[in-house]
């Protein structure tokens, strides 16, 4: 018990140093004017509120544990999936997709619950139901969850919400064939996928990873962008009051997408390694947590929640390195998103939620 409370430190004092990493880069992405005027600008204002109301609702289910969350799966799925497909009707539009919806100056993005109640939905399938049934019933849930969230359109936590899947078919054991002929219909499907499925900026995204030199002022401007500010940090980086790359924009999204550049251009090389370590620790922790979680659904939920972190973590610093196409995955705990860090820090607390079931007489 003792060792699993340890990784469990370790996870959220990591998760907490990266939520602090995300308020620099934000702070300094979101000065008001062309020079710095002030830690706390109105974006880091909005993103500790969520840090705070994500604490508060983690501390609570920290408290009645993942038995009864695991209960609740079912209905927190249904709710999840009614809010995906009122975004889609009258849903708020922001940077060419529907995936918002606005209550007065509250916005939230359903998307984000997706990655905890899918991963919950399908623990809760595997505990009651079994043989082609429980394969059935998963398959059309997840693909559901996808389907809604792929045509907001959201690429991005599409490919989120498939690793998860994913990952729950490989923990449960699913044969290897049979996953490596979806990955080889999915390649045979490419040409109808790039023509039907991509929207135009989609295509042009993956061009422009390729050569972004081809369009440097069109599609391939923003990994350029990143590059300029990633090399421009030198080793100690520039500093929240002397990013003038910031202040006058040339980073576009630097408070979202390419976050990890904006930190790297204001703390340096030394500050990008710093924030890559907590990464490491941070996903460390939660393997070592999980490992010793004796509860099979939570070992369950834990894995498959690693995986969606860790993809998020390698996607979006991946782009920002050009090594991956921009495909507009958050860096969790850290991009600026008031509904994805509330959703982190609520699936941080739902994955050290474990709580021994009292002995029954």
């Amino acid at each position: 018990m003792k060792i699993r409370l340890v990784f469990g430190l370790i996870c959220v004092v990591s998760a907490f140093a990266l939520v602090f990493f995300g308020l620099v880069g934000i702070s300094a992405a979101t000065q008001p004017g062309y020079e710095f005027s002030g830690f706390m600008t109105d974006y880091v204002r909005t993103q500790l509120i969520a840090f705070a109301a994500g604490l508060l609702v983690g501390l609570i289910i920290l408290y009645v544990g993942f038995a009864y969350v695991v209960k609740v799966a079912p209905y927190l799925a249904i709710f999840n999936v009614v809010l995906l497909l009122i975004t889609l009707v009258i849903g708020e539009e922001v940077y060419g997709a529907q995936r918002w919806i606005s209550l007065g100056s509250f916005q939230f993005q359903p998307s984000e619950l997706a990655k905890l109640s899918l991963p919950l939905l399908l623990v809760w399938i595997n505990g009651r139901f079994s043989g082609v049934k429980k394969w059935a019933i998963s398959l059309v849930g997840a693909m559901s969850y996808v389907v809604l969230v792929l045509v907001q359109p959201d690429l991005g936590t599409s490919i989120v919400l498939l690793v998860e899947f994913i990952a729950y078919l490989i923990i449960e054991g699913v044969n290897w064939g049979i996953l490596l002929s979806g990955l080889y219909t999915v390649i045979l499907a490419f040409p109808i996928l790039w023509d039907k499925a991509l929207k135009e900026y989609q295509k042009r995204r993956l061009l422009s990873f390729l050569n972004p030199f081809d369009d440097p002022s069109g599609s391939g401007y923003n990994l350029i962008q990143a590059w300029t500010a990633i090399g421009s940090g030198g080793l100690k980086g520039k500093g929240l009051d002397n990013a003038y790359f910031l202040y006058y924009g040339y980073l576009p999204v630097d408070h979202a997408d390419f976050i990890f550049a904006t930190i790297s251009y204001v703390l340096g090389f030394w500050g990008a390694v710093s924030l890559l370590a907590l990464m490491c620790s941070f996903v460390l922790g939660g393997v070592g947590f999980a490992f010793f979680v004796p509860d099979s659904k939570q070992k369950e939920f834990c894995f498959i929640v690693l995986c969606a972190w860790l993809i998020q973590f390698a996607v979006n610093i991946g782009m920002n390195l050009g090594l991956m196409p921009i495909t507009g995955i958050p860096l969790p705990f850290i991009s600026y998103g008031g509904s994805a860090l509330l959703m982190n820090m609520v699936m941080l607390f739902t994955f050290l939620s474990y709580r021994p079931e009292p002995e029954t007489h």
